[in-house]
């Protein structure tokens, strides 16, 4: 499906920086009963913490691309066709990868937030498909104030083990002028999504291009906000917002449909949102990316970057490698050899970088 919803009235609330776990029921005055019942089986389940995970078994295969080396990097080059002939300013191209995986979803989850750890990270298990989200990335959050607050994501660089070199790398992402000129695009086209439905004048951008770092990568975060107008709910502004600026280019429209002849098939809940609305009104979505979805025993995980003009084919491709491995750790495996059909690139899932041999 194109979406899933689910109406949640129980839920366990951990508090992770008071390490405490809140269980609350959502009822009718007159049916507390079940709520009471449901509240004391959930204390009982959770008291005991979670068992610790077993070791990471390796997929039976290398993780195959959707699109080979040579494909990938034809396909940049035919973004940068489309923006020379005034179609877009920049192209999000993406790819995927798809292994076996084995055990129990629950269980790489767990090793995927050990390993990548991140603000919204995401664990859903719906039916015969489970999403495992690490995602660093806000796509919109609405607080009871009716502010409107997102968080866009366009610039990565590795890390190092090395701490002088580390410091480099954080601060080449505030440096590059194609990485500055990808971020405040994405700012410019946020701005305009929330223009759309928010109070004239209230729109501003709280922080441009601040690095926060992670695990495994460094990334330049925009912060633009704005106040909701009184007839606009919060569905209604991420109707407005949806798909996420970062995630297809600008302008969005003739963006999309140069992704959707290009990428030749649909990202699925990759590249999409994940989060909730609440009856009160707030709501807080992330983009979905550095994510596993697991269906059938196959794990498939999306990843890729902004194209402009002045990019690097060959370092377009780096970058999206970069960003499959920290995922693909998850699964077991911390030297990935990617299955290219007639020629295998070996990914290192270490905080070196990538490297292809």
């Amino acid at each position: 499906p194109d979406a899933v919803w689910v109406f949640v009235d129980r839920l366990a609330v951990v508090d992770h920086e008071r390490g405490r776990t809140y269980l609350l029921a959502v009822c009718p005055a007159d049916e507390t009963v079940p709520a009471r019942a449901w509240l004391a089986s959930a204390r009982a389940a959770v008291a005991p913490g979670p068992p610790d995970d077993p070791p990471p078994a390796a997929p039976a295969a290398a993780p195959r691309l959707a699109r080979d080396r040579a494909r990938y990097l034809a396909d940049v080059a035919e973004c940068q066709r489309e923006l020379r002939a005034g179609e877009s300013y920049e192209i999000c191209l993406t790819t995927s990868a798809r292994l076996p995986v084995a055990g129990d979803p629950l269980a790489v989850y767990r090793r995927l937030r050990r390993a990548n750890p991140a603000p919204h990270a995401a664990f859903l298990r719906l039916g015969e498909v489970a999403v495992l989200s690490s995602s660093p990335e806000r796509f919109l959050r609405v607080d009871r104030d009716r502010h409107a607050e997102s968080k866009p994501i366009k610039g990565t660089a590795g890390r190092s083990p090395d701490p002088v070199l580390d410091a480099l790398l954080r601060r080449s992402l505030t440096t590059d002028p194609k990485t500055r000129a990808e971020n405040l695009m994405i700012v410019d086209l946020v701005r305009n999504d929330l223009g759309r439905v928010c109070q004239t004048g209230t729109v501003t951008v709280e922080r441009l291009m601040a690095v926060e770092s992670y695990a495994t990568v460094h990334q330049l975060v925009s912060t633009i906000q704005g106040r909701l107008r009184p007839d606009v709910s919060a569905v209604a502004c991420a109707r407005a917002c949806f798909p996420g600026g970062s995630m297809t280019g600008a302008p969005k429209r003739r963006t999309m449909e140069i992704i959707d002849r290009l990428e030749g098939a649909a990202r699925g809940v990759y590249a999409g949102a994940l989060g909730y609305f609440s009856v009160s009104g707030p709501a807080d979505l992330s983009v979905v990316i550095r994510t596993i979805v697991i269906h059938g025993g196959e794990a498939t995980v999306g990843a890729g970057g902004a194209i402009v003009l002045d990019s690097d084919p060959a370092a377009e491709h780096e970058e999206m490698l970069l960003k499959l491995h920290a995922v693909l750790g998850a699964v077991g495996q911390r030297s990935i050899d990617v299955d290219y059909g007639d020629r295998g690139v070996v990914v290192s899932a270490g905080r070196e970088g990538v490297g292809e041999e």
